[in-house]
C-alpha cells in the first residue's frame, strides 16, 4: 500500500508540474505562452510564445516607438518621435506619415489603427488629434485643451473608445480628457499630484484602465470617478512595480504590462520588464532582461541618466482586441 501512495504522489507531482501548478522551469511564470509585439525607445521586435525575438525593426531615424500594432495583414504600424510608418514583414516601408523633424517643436506620441482603415495621430507639436486615410488626407482634426509649454511633456497617449470618442493622457496636467468629434469635452479624471497617465483604455464595462507612470500603479475607474481596482508597488509581485506604461487587457480580463526601466535611476536593478497579471493580482508570466538580452537585444545607457535601460514601452498580445490596448 505504501508503495502504491508513493507512485500515485509521484504521478500527481508530475502532472502538476505539467500543468504549471507547481513552481518548475517551465511555468507560465518563465514563458508568455502568446506572441507579443512591443514598441520601444529604438525600435520594434515580436516575440515568440517562449519569449524569444523572432522579428526585428530598427533604423536610425526611428526614435522613441510608444505605439505599435501587429495589424491582420501582417503588417506593423507604429508611431515614432516625427511620424507614424507601416511596414510589412520584409520591413518594406508601405505607408509613411511624416511631420518636420523640429525635435523640441514637433513630436508624435500615439497611433491607433480605426477599422475603418484610417490612423488616429496624437499630434502633441500642434495640439491636435487628426484622423488620417491612407492617402494621407486629414478627414477630422480636433484641436485639444492646451497641454502646456514642452510638446514632449503635454500627451502620452490618445486612443479612440467604441463609443465613438475621444480619451486622451495628459501628462503634465494629470489628467485624461474624453472629447467627443466635436471637440467637446464628455467627461474627466484628475489624477494625483505625483500621478502622470500613460494611456487611457476603455473596457467592456465602461471603465476605464489608467498605467500611472510615476505613481508606479494601475487604476481602474468607473464613470463617476471612483476606483474600483488598484495595483500598486505595495502589492507582493515578487519584483518591483517601476514604470508601468503600455498595457494590454486580455480578453480574459488579465493585463499584460510593461515595467520599464526606461529615465529610471532604479533601471539597472529591475529585471522584469513585462509581464501578466490576473485581477487576483497573481503573476503569471514574466519577460525579463535576460529574455531580451540572450537574442542580442543590448540595453542603452541612457545619455541623461547614466542607466542601462531596455526602453521598453508598447505591448500588444498578437491575436487580441486592439480597443482593449
Amino acid at each position: 500500500m505504501k508503495i502504491h501512495t508513493s507512485l500515485w504522489i509521484t504521478f500527481l507531482v508530475c502532472a502538476l508540474l505539467q500543468a504549471g501548478t507547481v513552481s518548475g522551469a517551465d511555468t507560465p511564470h518563465t514563458k508568455a505562452g502568446q506572441r507579443l509585439l512591443i514598441g520601444y525607445g529604438e525600435g520594434v521586435m515580436e516575440l515568440d510564445e517562449k519569449n524569444d525575438i523572432v522579428w526585428h525593426y530598427q533604423r536610425p531615424d526611428i526614435e522613441t516607438v510608444y505605439d505599435a500594432w501587429k495589424l491582420g495583414n501582417g503588417n506593423v504600424l507604429f508611431c515614432h518621435r516625427f511620424g507614424v510608418r507601416e511596414v510589412n514583414p520584409a520591413r518594406e516601408t508601405v505607408w509613411d506619415y511624416k511631420i518636420p523633424r523640429e525635435k523640441g517643436k514637433q513630436e508624435i506620441n500615439s497611433c491607433q489603427p480605426l477599422k475603418d482603415g484610417k490612423v488616429l495621430i496624437l499630434d502633441c507639436g500642434n495640439q491636435r488629434l487628426l484622423e488620417v486615410n491612407r492617402g494621407q488626407q486629414v478627414t477630422l482634426s480636433i484641436d485639444l485643451p492646451d497641454g502646456g509649454k514642452n510638446p514632449h511633456n503635454r500627451y502620452m497617449q490618445a486612443r479612440k473608445t467604441p463609443q465613438g470618442t475621444y480619451l486622451i493622457s495628459y501628462r503634465d496636467n494629470k489628467v485624461i480628457l474624453e472629447l467627443n468629434a466635436d471637440g467637446k469635452e464628455v467627461w474627466r479624471y484628475k489624477l494625483k499630484e505625483n500621478d502622470r497617465p500613460f494611456t487611457a483604455i476603455r473596457l467592456k464595462n465602461g471603465r476605464t484602465l489608467v498605467p500611472c507612470i510615476t505613481a508606479y500603479r494601475i487604476i481602474e475607474i468607473d464613470p463617476d470617478g471612483k476606483i474600483t481596482w488598484e495595483l500598486t508597488a505595495k502589492d507582493d509581485l515578487g519584483f518591483e512595480l517601476l514604470y508601468p506604461v503600455g498595457v494590454h487587457v486580455r480578453k480574459n480580463g488579465n493585463l499584460v504590462v510593461i515595467n520599464s526601466d526606461y529615465h529610471h535611476r532604479k533601471g539597472m536593478n529591475n529585471d522584469v520588464q513585462a509581464f501578466e497579471i490576473n485581477r487576483d493580482k497573481k503573476v503569471l508570466w514574466t519577460l525579463t532582461k535576460a529574455d531580451l538580452e540572450k537574442n542580442g537585444k543590448g540595453a542603452v545607457v541612457e545619455r541623461g541618466t547614466k542607466m542601462p535601460s531596455h526602453h521598453l514601452l508598447s505591448i500588444q498580445v498578437i491575436g487580441e482586441a486592439f480597443e482593449l490596448k
